[in-house]
């Protein structure tokens, strides 16, 4: 908790002094204090008509929430086991300011039962996935919906839980979530203009080939599986040149990225061209040595 309440009541009374250099004074003071501080502004927001001021608070708290995942992302980035639950923590913190980091885990808990209970060792691949299905969009009835860059809710993972809908890379984080937590091994892959998941299969311990192989693809908008087959039609369809067997799994740090890039468009959409520069400047960041 905060203990300078002094310090930000002053702060906050410098909100309408119409020096520039002040503002942007008090808006790294404000930054320092990280995220516990946006309740205070947005009280002082509620008390006060004045909109030019309303104005600075909402840019004050926007500078606050980007600085906060920049740093937070850069930091998960560094981790020798990027842990896609983290991630989409970090992006519902951004998204949702009244998120709920013990309700949310509670719920991926919850969800990670349901479906441990349901598997054993001597399961398939398709069936492991098809118990996962069954308990996602079948038990606990999740749904996926077409992109609406209007509304940033679609992108958190957070509200997904709570409403059972979203976009699909929400649906996509709450998947590789699952299979992380259950030990399955299930991946992003590098499908042109899709968000597909791949179930991998580990190299043979005798086998000359050191590479992953993707035994087969998973939507996770529906859960829906395909066939190499199925991919290979696709990608002719949109003349690429690309063969399955140059799809392979990626980090999530990629998956992050996509995540991020589409998010951004968000910002695009409603005209904030700055917010949109540095969400996609905070992708950019994952695909950086």
């Amino acid at each position: 908790m905060i203990n300078a309440s002094g310090e930000i009541n002053a702060l906050l009374n410098l909100i309408e002094d119409p020096d520039d250099e002040i503002f942007q004074s008090i808006t790294k003071r404000f930054v320092g204090f990280g995220t516990e501080v946006i309740p205070y502004l947005e009280e002082f927001k509620e008390g006060n008509e004045d909109e030019e001021q309303h104005q600075k608070i909402d840019q004050i708290i926007s500078t606050i929430s980007l600085t906060t995942l920049s740093t937070s992302i850069q930091q998960w980035k560094t981790e020798d086991q990027q842990d896609i639950l983290e991630a989409s923590t970090l992006l519902s913190i951004y998204i949702n300011k009244e998120f709920n980091r013990e309700e949310f885990l509670f719920e991926i808990e919850k969800l990670r039962k349901s479906i441990w209970l349901e598997l054993n060792d001597y399961l398939t691949p398709l069936e492991e996935i098809n118990v996962i299905n069954k308990i996602l969009f079948g038990y606990y009835q999740y749904k996926g919906l077409e992109t609406n860059y209007s509304t940033e809710k679609q992108f958190d993972v957070g509200q997904l839980l709570k409403e059972k809908k979203a976009n699909t890379f929400p649906l996509g984080a709450l998947y590789l979530t699952m299979t992380q937590m259950l030990g399955i091994s299930v991946k992003p892959v590098n499908i042109p203009k899709q968000n597909l998941l791949g179930y991998i299969e580990a190299p043979g311990p005798f086998g000359n080939d050191e590479t992953e192989q993707v035994l087969f693809f998973i939507d996770p908008f529906n859960g829906q599986i395909f066939t190499h087959r199925d991919i290979e039609i696709y990608l002719k369809k949109i003349n690429s040149s690309r063969s399955t067997e140059s799809i392979e799994g990626t980090g999530m740090d990629d998956y992050v990225h996509n995540w991020l890039i589409e998010l951004a468009r968000c910002e695009k959409e409603k005209g904030n061209a700055t917010v949109h520069q540095q969400l996609t400047e905070i992708a950019l960041m994952l695909n950086k040595d």
